[in-house]
């Protein structure tokens, strides 16, 4: 069994690792391996193009949704617990998709995928950061993690080309049946049973007010890509707002809150947050506007155009796994600014396309700094979330941390693909190319707000975080790892 307090250079630290890795790099490659599988999909069960969208909003809405209310539940249920439950909902819901006849059935297989999800992901960051002291050997665990959800996010645009092209779309659902049985039996069996590091009970009230108001937010961003803003999105959005202003006033009274609202006064755990939301925009928007001028513009084939990813798909592995020392010598917020000057640099040079590009000259420039941006970004906006976070409310911070790039990638993407649509009107190659253009641009806004967040956290000692040692979502003493926020 292995240990609480693993290191991340012995054997059994190594194997805990490496299992909870394989479970999110799942969960992330199911996030992009569907993207390029969408024409095969539509075109076999008859789907129309309107609601083929579904496919992939399903998947997210149900992941973003729950994430928090999953994360409370693995504090109080234990992390192990819920980690085997929604692997098991997660392999099952991946045989439905694989099996679904129609378009209805795959969409609600997909939604239940996307519930799973939720459950495994903050459990299993939750392990990582329970069982890896603060400092050297947590940030060493998270930037492997990092390593994963990063390189899973951009692999999956080969891998579901391959798959599509070698052996249909539902082979990119069925694949996830026998690794989602191998990882039950292996977490089951190597990781030691745990305890609930929380006291209370889920606060339904609470969860099912958070969980509507993330899903109608997100559904009203998404709708407005396709919709702009009209009526049925204005009023998605603004009733999404009020569920969460009555969820913000519940949780202020509620006894035993899903959300500690005072964990918010720690401002690592507040910006870091923001820092989030900002990456995985930038990252989502870099890479499903490049994949769509590669097929769009360019003419490449889906698997040609993944095989464009694996440059920046191998960059991104070697610096996450070799961020920890950086994070040692310059510190998390050096690192953050120059995350945020590579970001900029990527999408100033991917903003440079034209109709009759190359791909060595104007496009693989710009993935190479933007992967370096996302690859110096993931962990250390991580090691802020969890900075003075006490190990009862891991999950808690974990799910939090989840939704916060959920919510990041819909809106930014909804947000910049909506300017690519207004640019792009007139449909040719010329008009596609300038509306790709224009995203580009608009991007760099991100970066430029990631910096203001990381200007914006405290100057005072990291060791003393707004809230360390009080209960309230900070740690009763500091941690090696809160020295590295300089």
């Amino acid at each position: 069994m292995a240990d609480p307090r693993a290191g991340t250079s012995n054997g059994a630290g190594k194997i805990l690792l490496a299992l909870l890795c394989m479970a999110q790099f799942m969960l992330i490659l199911d996030l992009a391996v569907v993207a390029v599988a969408v024409p095969s999909i539509q075109s076999q069960l008859g789907v129309s193009t309107a609601d083929i969208q579904w496919v992939s909003t399903a998947y997210g809405l149900a992941f973003g949704g729950f994430l928090v209310a999953a994360g409370r539940a693995a504090d109080l249920f234990g992390p192990k617990r819920i980690l085997l439950a929604g692997l098991a909902v997660f392999a099952l819901a991946s045989a439905a998709c694989g099996l679904a006849p129609g378009g209805g059935l795959l969409f609600v297989a997909r939604a239940v995928q996307g519930f799973g999800a939720a459950l495994v992901s903050p459990a299993a960051l939750t392990l990582v950061t329970t069982s890896f002291g603060e400092g050297e050997d947590r940030n060493k665990a998270l930037g492997i993690w990092g390593a994963v959800s990063s390189g899973g996010a951009i692999a999956g645009q080969l891998l579901g080309g391959v798959l599509t092209d070698l052996a249909g779309w539902r082979s990119i659902f069925l694949i996830n049946v026998p690794i989602g049985i191998a990882v039950i039996v292996a977490v089951a069996a190597y990781v030691r049973k745990d305890r609930p590091r929380a006291q209370g009970r889920i606060d339904l009230p609470g969860a099912a007010l958070l969980t509507a108001g993330v899903v109608l937010l997100v559904t009203a961003v998404t709708r407005a890509a396709e919709h702009a803003l009209d009526t049925s999105v204005l009023a998605t959005g603004a009733g999404g707002l009020l569920v969460l202003v009555a969820f913000t006033l519940h949780e202020s009274r509620a006894a035993h809150p899903v959300v500690r609202l005072s964990m918010f006064r720690n401002r690592y755990v507040a910006y870091g947050n923001l820092v989030c939301m900002l990456t995985s925009g930038v990252g989502t928007v870099s890479v499903f506007l490049t994949t769509l001028y590669l097929q769009q513009v360019l003419g490449l084939s889906p698997m040609t155009a993944g095989l464009g990813f694996v440059p920046v798909t191998a960059l991104i592995l070697v610096v996450s796994m070799r961020i920890q020392p950086l994070v040692k010598r310059f510190g998390v917020r050096t690192l953050l600014h120059v995350s945020a000057l590579c970001l900029v640099i990527g999408a100033l040079l991917l903003s440079l396309v034209t109709v009759d590009g190359s791909y060595w000259v104007q496009v693989l420039p710009g993935l190479l700094f933007s992967g370096l941006g996302a690859a110096l970004s993931f962990t250390p906006a991580m090691i802020l979330c969890t900075t003075g976070v006490a190990d009862e409310d891991q999950g808690l911070a974990s799910g939090i941390l989840g939704t916060s790039q959920q919510i990041g990638a819909a809106v930014f993407l909804a947000a910049l693909n909506t300017v690519v649509a207004a640019v792009a009107a007139g449909g040719g190659p010329q008009a596609l190319t300038d509306g790709f253009r224009a995203g580009f641009l608009w991007s760099l806004t991100l970066p430029v707000l990631m910096v203001v967040c990381v200007l914006a956290l405290p100057r005072e000692r990291a060791g003393q975080p707004d809230g360390a040692g009080t209960g309230d979502g900070g740690s009763a003493k500091p941690g090696p790892a809160e020295e590295a926020v300089r």
